[in-house]
């Protein structure tokens, strides 16, 4: 070559070229633009932007007008950096979000010559969470997505069934993607255009099946604003590898991220039934048989029995300790849903800034602390019952929501834009007078009809006083055989004095007194030692030979212990034994630290350690 031919790359040469340039095209991935070619255009094409060569004649030599451009046009194609490409694929290989799939999928569509791309799924059963099922799913498909140059949407195109927001997999440019085979027209004589094509100046496009093991799963399709042939096949030709990639890597994903959700699902489900399980077993609540038989328990009995076939929301209304808890598990118990879950939510021990999150749930990084799912009680107990005890001390600011979820049955977790929908049956509770709260404005109107479908008002107590007897016994079996022990009798002066006293406390009162009765037991022998708590004054000191709440804590006994008062040394090792196993269980057996066991009990941990050995105290 002649040495004046190698004077391109000079300094004077660039400075000319650098006002001669103007971008001729580009494309993009990852929503960047990605110049293919910038450089030079001759003097005699000022008309023409690109000069494309004329065809060749036949029996006559191609003739290419201008081989420096095109050499440097295949440099440039030659050079092209795909990490943007890469990056994309990466991230879209990475998400487990199918909705943010798509949304990354139609990022890939902005450039000047690619003008518009779309992205259709099959409205699958499968693919509920991107878009809605079809009956026709077969044979149609959805638009999910597209991204072009204007406004313009895909769903403003029309085929002889309607536009192609829902358009048949049979249409020309998508036809042979059914069978795993791309669509491909890179000029008008390729395809016959439609009108909208035309309207749009689509002169070329690509349609690439997105499919899986064989499954079609749905198409990408890319539209370009120019014939490609002649100087622009080869950059045609690139991106018909890179969408074909691009398709593939997005079907991998969208498969995977259905699969992911789906795990996270019946993980949610398993994870749901172990904590119904565990609350089962931690409460060990009594069974269904409610015990007693004065006129005023038939009665609530009588309306448990009517109202439990039904959904009704039902609110008990008693003093605490009347077992509401336990009549509405027999509502439960009686009712159809009760192959399904009975949820409890004591809402007087829910922090206020809690209250959103126990009952919806949370989804993860929804707020500090949140660092996983959560399912919440509403959904717990869908299909079941839920059981909202002291439903009074709800804030006022959740009650709107609440009432929500009881009218319309949806709700939305913290952190989450979408709706559940559950179907749930309300069990409430309060030891409160509602109207009183109503009035106040602590209580709202609306809540109180919808909870108070079915009012049913719990005695307490002192007005059933013929079932003390049954509850006495009861009680004294369940903490016999709890501590292992004989059961005490229960004697005529027993009952006289159970039924002498007024029971504030109620029904949970009667069981603690009985409780400590038999745990104070011996040699067959029982003594009820009453504290009236009736005012709520504070506790007294006992001593352990004088518990009558009429003597003095600190006053000696008036005579001596009785032989039969006398504690063994095997029943003090019970006894001590079964405050140390209450200590643990209150403690969720946590032996030291701060609120451990060792400090309830006032002694070293190395001390409870030593006596949990001693008494073989070992967690079950």
């Amino acid at each position: 070559m002649a040495p004046s031919d190698n004077k391109l790359h000079s300094k004077s040469d660039t400075q000319k070229t650098s006002k001669r340039t103007e971008r001729v095209f580009c494309t993009t991935f990852s929503g960047r633009d990605v110049t293919i070619s910038d450089y030079p255009l001759p003097e005699d094409s000022k008309q023409e932007p690109f000069p494309l060569p004329s065809e060749p004649i036949e029996h006559q030599e191609p003739v290419q007008k201008h081989p420096k451009s095109y050499k440097r046009l295949q440099t440039k194609l030659n050079s092209l950096d795909i990490t943007p490409f890469l990056d994309l694929m990466l991230s879209v290989a990475h998400e487990r979000d199918p909705s943010k799939i798509i949304e990354r999928a139609s990022t890939g569509y902005k450039g000047t010559h690619v003008t518009m791309g779309a992205f259709w799924l099959r409205p699958t059963q499968k693919m509920a969470d991107i878009v809605t099922p079809h009956p026709s799913a077969e044979s149609m498909l959805k638009l999910v997505a597209f991204s072009g140059v204007n406004d313009r949407s895909p769903s403003d195109w029309t085929h002889a069934l309607g536009t192609y927001d829902l358009v048949p997999v049979t249409e020309p440019i998508f036809d042979s993607c059914r069978k795993g085979i791309p669509s491909i027209g890179s000029s008008p004589e390729d395809w016959s255009r439609p009108s909208w094509a035309i309207d749009e100046g689509y002169y070329a496009y690509s349609s690439f099946p997105v499919m899986y093991n064989d499954e079609f799963l749905g198409i990408l399709s890319t539209f370009y604003d120019r014939p490609m042939v002649g100087p622009f096949a080869q950059l045609h030709s690139m991106h018909q590898k890179m969408h074909k990639i691009f398709a593939d890597t997005v079907a991998r994903a969208l498969v995977n991220a259905v699969a992911f959700e789906e795990i996270q699902k019946l993980r949610g489900e398993l994870e749901l039934e172990n904590e119904l399980l565990r609350r089962a077993v931690q409460e060990k609540r009594l069974d269904d048989n409610l015990i007693g038989d004065s006129d005023t328990l038939v009665h609530v009995m009588e309306q448990i029995e009517v109202v439990s076939p039904t959904d009704a929301s039902v609110l008990l209304l008693g003093e605490s300790g009347t077992g509401k808890e336990l009549l509405a598990g027999a509502i439960h118990n009686r009712s159809p849903r009760n192959q399904n879950a009975f949820v409890r939510v004591n809402c007087s021990a829910i922090p206020h800034e809690l209250f959103e999150s126990e009952f919806f749930g949370h989804v993860k990084g929804s707020f500090t602390g949140a660092i996983r799912d959560r399912v919440g009680r509403f959904q717990m107990a869908d299909g079941g019952t839920l059981f909202l005890d002291e439903v009074g001390e709800i804030p006022l600011e959740l009650q709107g929501k609440l009432l929500r979820v009881l009218q319309e049955g949806t709700f939305e977790p913290v952190g989450d834009e979408r709706s559940r929908k559950v179907n749930v049956r309300i069990i409430a509770a309060t030891n409160k007078d509602l109207t009183k709260e109503v009035a106040a404005g602590r209580f709202r109107q609306d809540l109180y009809f919808r909870l108070s479908v079915f009012p049913i008002n719990v005695p307490p107590l002192r007005e059933r006083r013929n079932d003390i007897p049954l509850l006495a016994r009861h009680f004294i079996s369940l903490a016999a055989e709890r501590m292992k022990i004989t059961p005490p009798r229960l004697k005529p002066h027993h009952v006289e004095k159970l039924q002498a006293y007024d029971w504030p406390g109620n029904v949970r009162e009667l069981q603690n007194v009985v409780e400590r009765a038999v745990i104070m037991s011996h040699s067959g022998s029982m003594e009820f030692y009453i504290q009236d708590n009736s005012h709520a004054t504070p506790p007294q000191e006992m001593n352990v030979h004088a518990y009558s709440s009429a003597q003095s804590p600190a006053q000696p006994p008036a005579a001596p212990p009785r032989p039969q008062d006398i504690i063994t040394e095997a029943e003090w090792s019970a006894m001590q034994r079964e405050n140390i196993v209450q200590a643990l269980e209150a403690t969720n057996w946590r032996v030291q630290g701060n609120g451990g066991a060792a400090e309830l009990l006032g002694i070293k941990p190395t001390t409870l350690r030593s006596r949990m050995q001693k008494l073989k105290i070992e967690k079950q």
